[in-house]
């Protein structure tokens, strides 16, 4: 019995830390892609890098809060942060 919580703690944490598949999501269900997300960006001046940067970061994790807060700011998206 323990070990099933702890796997499903484990599983709860990647589902929640997955900031890649969540943006990936999010911008399928918009029918765009990243390039033009990331293009639009840095024709506002919100961001000034590429996708294939982001996109990197994203595979890393080390994409920033800011970057992924824009990035779903565009898609029209909002971080929403609770305590428990």
């Amino acid at each position: 019995m323990i070990l099933i919580v702890n796997i499903k703690i484990y599983y709860t944490m990647l589902i929640m830390l997955d900031i890649r598949a969540e943006i990936k999501s999010f911008i399928a269900r918009n029918g765009t892609s990243l390039n033009k997300v990331i293009k639009a960006l840095n024709a506002e001046r919100t961001l000034k890098t590429g996708a294939s940067n982001i996109s990197l970061k994203m595979k890393k994790g080390t994409i920033t809060f800011n970057e992924a807060q824009y990035i779903l700011d565009y898609l029209g998206y909002k971080f929403t942060i609770e305590r428990k």
